[in-house]
C-alpha cells in the first residue's frame, strides 16, 4: 500500500477501531494454482495487550475453504469509510478532486481452530461482539444441533506480524480547508461521508 508519511498511522488503537467499525475483511492469498484469490469474511480482533490477533470462521462446505486451509500466511484488508472531496473547499482553484478514506492491511500467520470446544468458544466471542442477546438462544439450541453446526465450520486465527494503516483524511491541507471538508461531509446525507467526517475529527482530537 502506498503510504505517504502524512497519511500513515502507527496507532494500534486506531487500527483496532477500524477493525471494530468495519469487520468485514478481504482475505488475500494465492489459490491452489498460485493465482491471487480473495474471500470476504468478518473478523474480530482479540484483546491481546500490545499485539494484534484476528479470528473468524468459514463453512467447511465453502469452496474457498480448500484454499484457506492451505495457507500459512495471510493478508487481511479492512476498508473503512471513504468520501469524495471536492476542490471547492480549497483556497486555490488550482486543485483537483480527491478521495478521503481509511484502510488497514494486516499481514500474519494463520492457524486453524477445529476442536469442538475451541470453535464453540470462538462462536461465543463472535456472538458477544455482534449480538450479545443471541447468546441465550444459542445456548438453548439442542445439543446435537449445536454439534452439527460446529462440525460444519472451521475456525481460524491470524497472528498479525505486520500491519499498515492509511488514514487519508486531508492531513496535507491547511486547517481551514480541513475544517470546511469535515463540516461538509458531516452535513451530508451519505453515511459514508459522515463516518469519514468522524475519522477526520478523531484525528484532530
Amino acid at each position: 500500500m502506498y503510504l505517504p508519511a502524512h497519511f500513515t498511522s502507527t496507532d494500534l488503537a486506531h487500527a483496532r477501531c477500524l477493525i471494530a467499525e468495519h469487520p468485514l475483511a478481504l482475505l488475500v492469498g494465492p489459490d491452489l494454482q498460485g493465482q491471487s484469490f480473495g474471500s470476504h469474511l468478518p473478523l474480530v480482533a482479540l484483546p491481546d495487550g500490545e499485539g494484534l490477533w484476528l479470528e473468524g470462521h468459514m463453512a467447511r462446505a465453502n469452496p474457498p475453504w480448500d484454499w484457506l486451509s492451505q495457507q500459512k500466511q495471510m493478508l487481511a484488508v479492512f476498508s473503512g469509510p471513504g468520501a469524495y472531496v471536492s476542490p471547492r473547499h480549497y483556497e486555490s482553484v488550482k486543485n483537483v478532486p480527491t478521495w478521503n478514506y481509511a484502510a488497514l492491511h494486516a499481514y500474519g500467520d494463520i492457524e486453524l481452530i477445529d476442536g469442538q470446544a475451541d470453535k464453540d468458544a470462538l462462536l461465543k466471542r463472535l456472538i458477544g461482539r455482534f449480538e450479545p442477546d443471541y447468546a441465550e438462544q444459542w445456548r438453548g439450541l439442542p445439543e446435537d444441533y449445536q454439534h452439527r453446526l460446529l462440525g460444519a465450520i472451521v475456525g481460524f486465527r491470524i497472528r498479525v506480524t505486520r500491519w499498515e494503516l492509511k488514514l487519508k483524511m486531508s492531513q496535507n491541507r491547511a486547517a481551514l480547508e480541513r475544517e470546511r471538508i469535515r463540516e461538509a461531509l458531516a452535513a451530508s446525507d451519505r453515511h459514508e461521508d459522515r463516518a469519514t467526517a468522524e475519522w477526520m475529527a478523531r484525528l484532530e482530537a
